[in-house]
């Protein structure tokens, strides 16, 4: 009996001699596994702030690092230092926003470890940001963090978005969060201003109309190119946004600027002029393409997945109408003077291949 309580008392001994010593002790993970979440919307910015339990952040990022049950200032000060990349590659991929059924990009601008109050492990702290133009009227959280790992992890959301407000706890058999409702009214003036805004960002579509116009000399002929180039984008679009068919972003970041060059030089050098409307045919599909991937993402259970496609593709085509009618007429009054076709189609071309070297090369 006495060997056994020498036993014991040693052992008080040992443990107390370790600690004081300042050895390294490891995270008190035990079987909690939890994370806080605040989502409040400031100046077009949705900041999502993420309290992650500092061992689920670590076993996330590097499962097999020899250092994950370590809690010293060294290991956690290393472990920001080394992991930044992963980490936010990580929370972006398992954690999704939506507004107005259409996915949010994100950045992660800060990242650092805290203490919690009444919380007996540190924490990871990241701060997520998401640009928005307006404030949403409906918004998702996807939240899949952790729970691949340990089913019984526990996500305590607060959110407030303007009128949009709600607190909710996320498990592993509920993970996503809805807040709010977009009706019909709203989604089609939302997704029309949405095509609008989409066709003034992509100046090449404007810069392929002025080169169209520029290749005839008849107003009819023109006319007729122009609403090839509209038909087939739209099909395009829908097609795309539908879900149907869709091309890899790097191939129409190049696809894009070439076409402009591509049309600009076989007009200036009056080359393939007979076969300018099925040129024009393809180059409205190639840019069908490019405008759908602004849907890319775009959410299926609000109801209105069809209206959305639908009200961005005549707000986009609208806008194409509207202003092949005015370069038609800017176009046909510059025709009058001397080197004016030359020179605009000139400018074209250089305009596209140095918009082509940016998106490739940059």
């Amino acid at each position: 009996m006495k060997k056994w309580l020498r036993l014991v008392v040693l052992s008080f001994l040992i443990c107390g001699v370790w600690l004081s010593t300042g050895i390294p002790v490891s995270l008190a993970h035990g079987n909690v596994s939890v994370a806080y979440s605040d989502i409040t919307l400031e100046h077009n910015t949705i900041k999502y702030v993420l309290q992650l339990d500092m061992y689920d952040m670590m076993a996330e990022v590097n499962p097999d690092d020899p250092d994950l049950a370590l809690t010293t200032p060294e290991v956690l000060n290393k472990f920001f230092s080394n992991h930044q990349a992963e980490v936010e590659h990580l929370l972006l991929t398992k954690i999704q926003l939506y507004a107005d059924s259409l996915p949010l990009e994100g950045k992660v601008t800060q990242f650092h470890y805290m203490e919690k109050e009444n919380e007996v492990q540190p924490f990871a702290e990241a701060v997520i940001e998401y640009p928005v133009k307006r404030n949403p009227q409906q918004f998702t959280l996807d939240y899949n963090l952790v729970f691949d790992r340990d089913q019984w992890h526990v996500n305590y959301v607060n959110l407030t978005l303007g009128e949009l407000k709600k607190e909710a706890v996320l498990i592993a058999q509920i993970t996503e969060l809805q807040v709010g409702e977009l009706k019909l009214p709203d989604v089609l003036i939302h997704f029309i201003l949405l095509g609008f805004e989409q066709f003034f960002h992509s100046y090449e579509t404007i810069l392929i109309l002025a080169i169209l116009i520029l290749g005839f000399q008849s107003t009819k002929q023109t006319l007729r190119t122009l609403a090839i180039f509209a038909v087939t984008q739209s099909l395009t679009l829908l097609l795309s946004g539908l879900h149907v068919i869709a091309l890899p972003d790097h191939l129409m970041n190049a696809l894009i600027p070439l076409s402009v060059v591509f049309l600009a030089l076989s007009i200036y050098y009056k080359a393939a002029i007979k076969q300018l409307p099925w040129i024009a045919g393809g180059l409205g599909i190639i840019h069908g393409f490019w405008y759908a991937r602004q849907l890319i993402g775009l959410r299926e259970d609000g109801g209105h997945f069809a209206v959305s496609v639908t009200a961005f593709y005549v707000g986009l085509e609208a806008l194409v109408v509207l202003i092949s009618l005015s370069l038609l007429m800017i176009i046909n009054y510059f025709r009058k003077v001397k080197y004016a076709t030359p020179l605009i189609l000139s400018v074209a071309a250089l305009v596209g291949l140095f918009s082509f070297t940016i998106k490739v090369f940059f």
